[in-house]
C-alpha cells in the first residue's frame, strides 16, 4: 500500500474511533445528567425510578425501561398516585432547537402498558399536589406526537366500594403539544391541536347508588362515539327500599349506542365550558321503578330551566336526538301488590338548545312522539328559556285513541280504580312557571266509566262506583262539539319533581272536563 493511502487510512480509522469514542462519552454524559436529574432535580414529592436507561445522541432518542412515578402529598407525604409502564421512548430530540432556539422539540414520545392508580381520598388538596414554582420551566417544551399504548387506569375512593372508574385497554395519539409556563398556571397544563382515543371495559361509580358502564368506546376529531352503555341501580329494588332515607327512583337504563359530535371543552377564565353539535342516543330501553311506601324526599326539586341555569360550569348543545327508545315508568303505592306501570314505545325525541349559555329569547325545546300503552300515539312540545327567573314553560301535549283499559295496569294496583270506555283525541296545553299553571284541554270520549275497588284490589265496591259514576260524564257529546272542554290551575308542590307537576296540571284539567 502506498504511504499516501495508508496515511489517509489510518486517518479515517483515528477519525472513526475517535468518533465512536465522543458518540459513546456523550451517550454516557447525557445518560449520567438524566440519572442525576431524575434523583435531583424532580419535585420531593415525586419519587421516579427506572430499570434501564438508554441514550442515543445519533437519532436523538432516549428509552426507559419499566419506568414508574409515585407522587405524595407535600405536607404529610402519603402516596396518592402510582404510574407504572412497561416502556417510555423519546423520539427526534431537536438539538438545534435545544441549542439555538432555546426550546426543547421532540418528534414522539411513545408509553407502551401504562398502568395508573390514584386514590382520590388521600390526595388532600391542589395546594399540596405539585407546586407551581417546582413545575416551572427553563424551556418550552414543543411535542409533535404523543401515543399511549394499551394503558390502564384506576381512580379510587375511601369506603368498601372503593373504585370510582376504571377502564382497561386505553389508546391514545394526541398530536402538536405545547407545554409552558403559561400552560402550566391553567386547569389543562398543555395545549394540543387533535387527540384520538380508543377504550374498552370503561366503569364509572355514577353516585353511592348507580353505575355506569359502557363496553368500549371511539374518539376522533372532535367527535366520539360509545356503544352499549347501561346506567343502573347497583341494589334490586327490595334492596335500595331497605337501604334509603328517602324516595329515590331505581333506575335501569341500556344504550345501544351514543354518539357526541363536534365536541369541545376548557377553560375560559377558570370556568369549565363544554359544547358539542349533535347528540344521539340509538335504541335507548329506560326502566324506572319508584316505591312511594318510603318516606318523602321534602327537599325543592328545581325545574329543568333552573338546574339549567346554576350548573356551576357553562354548557352549549345544539341538539339532542333520541331514535326509537323505550321508556317504563312503575310506582308502588301499597304494600299488598308490586306496583302499576304505564310506558312508551318507539319514541323518538329532538332537544334543542340544551344550554345555558343562549340568551332570551332563544328557548329549549322538546318534541317527542310515541306510542303510548301499546299503540296509542303521544305528541308533545315542551318550550323553557333558561334565563328566565320565573322558569315560565309551555306543555302542549296530543294523545290519539286510547282504550281506558290499558290504564288498569296501573290504576288497578296503585289507584283502586277501574276505568272503561275510550278516548278519540284528547289536547291539553300547560302555561305554567315555578309555583302555578293553568291547562287547557279538549277531549272526546265515549262510554267512560269508573269502577272503584274494594281494598283488596280484587272486587269492585258497588256502592263507592255508583256514586262516582253519578258525578262523571260518560260521553264528551255536546250539542255544539264532539269534544268536552275544560280549563284548570294547579299550584306546585316544590318538593316533588316537574312530572309531578304536569300530572296534577293535566290532572285537574281532566276532571273539569269528565265531572258533571
Amino acid at each position: 500500500m502506498k504511504k499516501p493511502l495508508r496515511t489517509l487510512s489510518y486517518a479515517l480509522l483515528s477519525a472513526g474511533f475517535v468518533a465512536i469514542i465522543i458518540i459513546f462519552t456523550t451517550n454516557l454524559i447525557i445518560e449520567n445528567k438524566l440519572k442525576n436529574y431524575v434523583k435531583t432535580a424532580l419535585p420531593e414529592n415525586l419519587d421516579a425510578l427506572y430499570e434501564s436507561l438508554s441514550v442515543n445522541v445519533l437519532n436523538g432518542s432516549v428509552s426507559l425501561g419499566s419506568p414508574s412515578l409515585t407522587i405524595r402529598n407535600q405536607k404529610d407525604s402519603i402516596k396518592h398516585t402510582f404510574i407504572n409502564a412497561e416502556k417510555l421512548k423519546i423520539s427526534g430530540i431537536s438539538y438545534w432547537s435545544y441549542l439555538i432556539n432555546n426550546e426543547i422539540k421532540l418528534d414522539e414520545i411513545f408509553i407502551e402498558d401504562p398502568e395508573i392508580k390514584f386514590y382520590k381520598d388521600r390526595k388532600k388538596s391542589d395546594k399540596d399536589s405539585i407546586s407551581q414554582k417546582s413545575l416551572e420551566l427553563d424551556k418550552p417544551i414543543y411535542l409533535d406526537l404523543l401515543k399511549i399504548d394499551k394503558a390502564k387506569i384506576s381512580i379510587y375512593e375511601a369506603g368498601k366500594d372503593s373504585i370510582k372508574l376504571s377502564t382497561k385497554k386505553l389508546f391514545i395519539k394526541a398530536g402538536e403539544i405545547t407545554v409552558n409556563n403559561n400552560t402550566l398556571k391553567q386547569k389543562i397544563p398543555f395545549k394540543y391541536e387533535n387527540i384520538e382515543a380508543i377504550g374498552d371495559t370503561v366503569f364509572v361509580k355514577a353516585s353511592d347508588f348507580e353505575n355506569l358502564t359502557i363496553a368500549n368506546f371511539s374518539l376522533k376529531n372532535n367527535n366520539a362515539i360509545f356503544n352499549t352503555l347501561e346506567f343502573k341501580t347497583k341494589y334490586s329494588k327490595a334492596k335500595l327500599t331497605e337501604i334509603i332515607k328517602v324516595e329515590r327512583d331505581h333506575y335501569n337504563l341500556a344504550l345501544k349506542s351514543l354518539s357526541v359530535n363536534y365536541f369541545d371543552f376548557g377553560y375560559t377564565n377558570d370556568k369549565l365550558f363544554t359544547k358539542s353539535g349533535e347528540i344521539v342516543l340509538n335504541s335507548p330501553t329506560l326502566h324506572i321503578f319508584r316505591d312511594k311506601l318510603a318516606p318523602d324526599d321534602l327537599s325543592e326539586k328545581p325545574l329543568y330551566s333552573k338546574s339549567l341555569r346554576e350548573l356551576p360550569f357553562q354548557l352549549t348543545v345544539d341538539s339532542i336526538k333520541v331514535n326509537n327508545g323505550y321508556l317504563e315508568y312503575e310506582e308502588k303505592v301499597n304494600k299488598d301488590n308490586n306496583g302499576g306501570s304505564i310506558n312508551f314505545k318507539d319514541l323518538n325525541a329532538t332537544f334543542l338548545n340544551v344550554s345555558n349559555t343562549y340568551k332570551s329569547p332563544i328557548k329549549t325545546e322538546l318534541n317527542i312522539n310515541a306510542l303510548f300503552m301499546g299503540n296509542t300515539p303521544y305528541t308533545t312540545k315542551w318550550t323553557f328559556d333558561v334565563q328566565d327567573p320565573s322558569d315560565s314553560f309551555l306543555f302542549a301535549g296530543r294523545l290519539g285513541v286510547l282504550e281506558a283499559e290499558k290504564m288498569n295496569s296501573f290504576t288497578e294496583p296503585n289507584l283502586k280504580v277501574k276505568l272503561e270506555g275510550k278516548v278519540d283525541k284528547a289536547f291539553f296545553t300547560i302555561d305554567g312557571n315555578h309555583s302555578t299553571s293553568k291547562t287547557n284541554m279538549k277531549i272526546n270520549y265515549s262510554n267512560f266509566k269508573i269502577s272503584v275497588l274494594k281494598s283488596n284490589g280484587e272486587k269492585k265496591d258497588k256502592f263507592l262506583s255508583t256514586i262516582v259514576n253519578v258525578f262523571v260524564s260518560k260521553n264528551s257529546d255536546k250539542k255544539d262539539s264532539q269534544f268536552k272542554e275544560g280549563s284548570a290551575e294547579a299550584t306546585r308542590d316544590k318538593t316533588k319533581s316537574i312530572f309531578n307537576f304536569i300530572w296534577i296540571s293535566v290532572k285537574n284539567a281532566l276532571q273539569k272536563c269528565v265531572t258533571i
